[in-house]
């Protein structure tokens, strides 16, 4: 669930998915759901032996992604700080 969170927290961001079938996306993330499904714009879809393709938009199912591969620029520090309030079930008295 971490992973999750940490890959929600790169909306705007441009970075490169490698799939499980070879194919490889350039593209600026919009949004990453629950189930790692990756919402992309300015996408530039290279399939495999193949002509890359651009589009506006991409949604990509989180279960057929195999990297994110993240640009060297991106504050690392910042992004995996987990500043999420943990929640504790109250005490029973």
């Amino acid at each position: 669930m971490k992973l999750v969170r940490f890959l929600m927290r790169l909306a705007n961001e441009t970075l490169v998915l490698e799939l499980k079938n070879g194919t490889v996306v350039h593209g600026t993330i919009v949004g990453v759901d629950v189930a790692m499904n990756t919402h992309l714009k300015n996408v530039k879809l290279t399939v495999k032996h193949s002509n890359p393709v651009s589009m506006d938009h991409l949604t990509i199912r989180g279960s057929n992604i195999r990297y994110f591969i993240l640009p060297d620029s991106l504050p690392l520090d910042t992004l995996l700080i987990d500043d999420t309030p943990i929640q504790r079930p109250p005490r029973e008295t």
